[in-house]
């Protein structure tokens, strides 16, 4: 068991929920009352990918926290079919972040032989610890590795990619491992702490002809993590976790992912005898392959279509007029909620809460949807 107090983590135990932490030092620079969340609506843009910038995502952030970056593609990017996510958000003075983390693809084999997709790299991770342990050095070198959890949870979402198919003189075997590292390092010398939450998805085949040895070759795709950062005593998990469970992705997005991954996958198919690059070298000739993407009539989508994030968990649908579709999804860890006349939302405990007494703006109540 962690012993919290000792790592610097305000005590919230892994496998508990917990009171959120005094949004007064999270949200808002308005000193809102204690158990009160305001959170505005943001987006995970992807603004180069296709023919005009869309959304790939949505969340909702703490009123006042900005957020940069998005979904990058570049020949940089040719492991994971051209592009990645390079996203964060800061609270208003930037002692807490919110990142989510690239995904990543690696193989590792027993016979020595180099990567069979073209831009990808040998690893020797067979589980998920091992790749968040590479992952935080990445992020913030020196960092030490304090506790680690096997998010089951996430495995449980994931539980769709474990298979075992039998082959002629051997198997495949596929399986997702999730795991979340907690870590200390140190930043502008303040003692900071973080966690890094991650599903990889291994596959395995094992042949071995009569008189030969036995030949294994591991693939492995880590979908997109999710990674958070706060001074020693303030990281409160609890509170992150309610932000990670408001991502929901873009349909229109994943679709046209789904359909970018699914062509590159019958070119590879169709080209494996030559071992044809994936995506070419040349920034003309990813922009072809992106525009046969996007008219392809995909049968069956690529698993990886679902790489970001996961579908809503965690949350309690509201009748809301003003937004989309006359609803909104929010954290179920708040009895209440409300949606003020600036248009962001507020998530509290406190039954008492009156939006204008303790926060100078007007605002409706909620009701849950039946």
């Amino acid at each position: 068991m962690t012993h919290y107090r000792r790592a610097g983590v305000a005590p919230l135990r892994f496998a508990a929920a917990a009171a959120l932490l005094a949004v007064a030092q999270l949200a808002s620079s308005a000193d809102p009352p204690r158990a009160v969340l305001r959170v505005e609506k943001a987006m995970i843009v992807d603004a180069t990918g296709f023919e005009a910038p869309m959304a790939a995502a949505t969340l909702f952030l703490p009123a006042g926290w900005k957020s940069q970056g998005g979904v990058l593609w570049g020949q940089q990017f040719a492991c994971t079919n051209g592009y990645n996510f390079d996203w964060k958000a800061q609270s208003p003075d930037g002692s807490e972040t919110i990142a989510v983390l690239a995904q990543t693809r690696w193989e590792t084999n027993n016979y020595g032989a180099g990567p069979s997709t073209p831009g990808c790299q040998s690893a020797p991770f067979t589980t998920s610890r091992q790749y968040l342990e590479a992952v935080v050095q990445r992020w913030h070198p020196g960092a030490r590795p304090l506790d680690f959890r096997q998010r089951e949870d996430l495995m449980r979402e994931a539980a769709s990619y474990n298979t075992n198919t039998p082959m002629p003189l051997g198997f495949t075997k596929t399986w997702a491992d999730a795991g979340e590292l907690l870590f200390a390092f140190n930043e502008g010398g303040r003692d900071m702490r973080g966690s890094a939450a991650a599903t990889v998805v291994f596959s395995l085949t094992r042949t071995q002809a009569p008189g030969t040895a036995q030949m294994d070759a591991l693939t492995a795709f880590a979908l997109p993590g999710y990674g958070v950062t706060a001074p020693n005593g303030k990281l409160n998990l609890t509170f992150f976790d309610a932000i990670r469970k408001t991502m929901q992705p873009n349909p229109q997005w994943s679709q046209r992912i789904a359909n970018h991954n699914g062509a590159i996958a019958q070119v590879a198919l169709e080209e494996s005898r030559k071992r044809a690059a994936i995506i070419s070298s040349t920034n003309a000739e990813i922009a072809k392959i992106r525009e046969e993407a996007w008219n392809a009539s995909q049968e069956s989508a690529d698993r990886r279509a679902r790489e970001f994030g996961e579908l809503i968990r965690g949350v309690e649908t509201y009748n809301d007029a003003n937004a989309p579709g006359g609803a909104v999804q929010l954290s179920n860890q708040y009895n209440n909620a409300w949606r003020l006349t600036d248009g962001s939302y507020v998530l509290t405990n406190d039954a008492s809460f009156q939006p204008y007494r303790d926060l100078g703006v007007d605002g409706q109540k909620l009701e849950q949807a039946k």
